[in-house]
Order: C-alpha cells, then structure tokens, then sequence
C-alpha cells in the first residue's frame, strides 16, 4: 500500500511540471512561434503561428492554433481535446483533433480528423495514432484511406529539468498529418521562469515514402516563447 501511495504521488509530481501538462496553478498557456525553411515546391518559407491551451482540470484540455506561412502560401487551423492519465511513470495522453489546411498555390483545402494516444515517460516518449485526411480542389475530392499516426522521441536530461535537448523521428508535425514521410529532428527547450519556456526544432523531411528517397524535400526550423498564467 505504502508503495503504491508514494508510486502515484510520484508521478503526481512529474505531472504537474512536465511541459505538456498542467503545472498545477497556471491553467492558461499561449505560445507564439516562427517557421522558416526551404522547400522543393516553394523554395524558401516563414510564418507565425499562434496556440492557445486552457487546462480545465489536471486532466482535462482544449488546444487552438493557427499559422500563415508565406513562401508556402499556406494558411491553417485547428482545435485539439485532450485528457492526460498519470500513471506509474508515465503520462498517457488521449487526444483528438480536427485541423483545416488551405494551400493556396494548388487551390487545395485540406480536411484532417485524428485521434492518437501518446505515452509520456521523464526520458522518451512514443505516439500512435490514426487519421483521415480529405482534399477537395477544383471542385473535386479524395478522401485518403485511414493514415496511421506515430513518432518517437528522446531527451538526455529529465523532463522536469530547467534545460534539455533531445531527437525525434515521426510522420507528423503540429498542421500536417502525412503517410510514410518522417521528420526526423532536433529539439532544444528552456525554461525561463515558472511562466516562460522557450522551444527550438530543426527538423529534415526527405522525400519518398517512408523515405526511400534520399531527395531532399523540406528543412525547417521552429523557434517558439510559450507563456502561461
């Protein structure tokens, strides 16, 4: 009994000052990142975006962002529900999300429904999910059969550290949800004080499913301030 208690209190703890939950008094966030990059089909991009999240409970959450990216000529949008299950060393997180994409140089508008679940431990973190994606240009339309959703990161420092630096590899960014296209990427986050944190990404996509192309397609780099009160 007496180790179960102190199990749960523990990761309790972890929970609320872990980066993608709630720290137990600031139940607002709001962050603001730039993207810039270069890509195949649009050469050189940049543009904000903006995310919003209000934590109902230590479980319970809504998330809203937008971006505009120039270059690209890509605006996007989406509104996630998610709910966080503390339990042993881990935080299992269930979310679902509806995103809408628009490219204006193809005339495309991009539908995107996904639910995933992630398992979140001090040190890495695995993501499995599905999605249903749907395009509609010039008056027609192609829904893709179910798309299966994963990632899988590492960092060298606990979560709860001030500082860390960390990698990933996933099919899958915060407005895109694709097939056997992976990211694989470096990340960088700081904490500043009990409101601010920093963020910075750097991530390569090749092209070809699953990569089996070495053509280049796309470098970006992701820079974000996140503030919560």
């Amino acid at each position: 009994m007496l180790c179960a208690i102190t199990l749960g209190a523990n990761a309790q703890m972890w929970m609320h000052n872990a980066p993608n939950t709630f720290d137990g008094v600031h139940k607002n966030e709001a962050t603001v990142s730039l993207a810039l990059g270069d890509n195949i089909v649009s050469d050189f991009f940049m543009g904000p975006a903006l995310f919003y999240r209000h934590h109902f409970t230590s479980r319970w959450y809504v998330t809203g962002a937008t971006e505009i990216i120039g270059g690209k000529k890509k605006f996007g949008v989406y509104a996630k529900g998610g709910y966080v299950l503390p339990l042993l060393w881990y935080n299992f997180h269930f979310t679902t999300k509806a995103m809408y994409n628009r490219y204006s140089i193809s005339h495309t508008n991009e539908y995107c429904w996904n639910v995933s679940a992630a398992a979140e431990h001090n040190y890495f973190d695995l993501t499995v999910g599905m999605s249903l994606i749907n395009y509609a240009m010039y008056g027609s339309n192609y829904t893709e059969p179910l798309t299966f959703t994963f990632g899988v990161a590492g960092h060298i420092r606990p979560r709860t550290n001030p500082w860390n630096v960390g990698v990933f590899f996933r099919n899958y960014e915060e407005f895109y949800y694709e097939n056997w296209n992976i990211n694989w990427g470096l990340d960088v986050q700081a904490r500043i004080n009990d409101k601010m944190r920093i963020y910075c990404e750097f991530v390569i996509r090749p092209a070809g499913s699953f990569n089996q192309l070495a053509t280049h397609y796309e470098t970006a780099f992701h820079a974000g301030l996140k503030y919560a009160w």
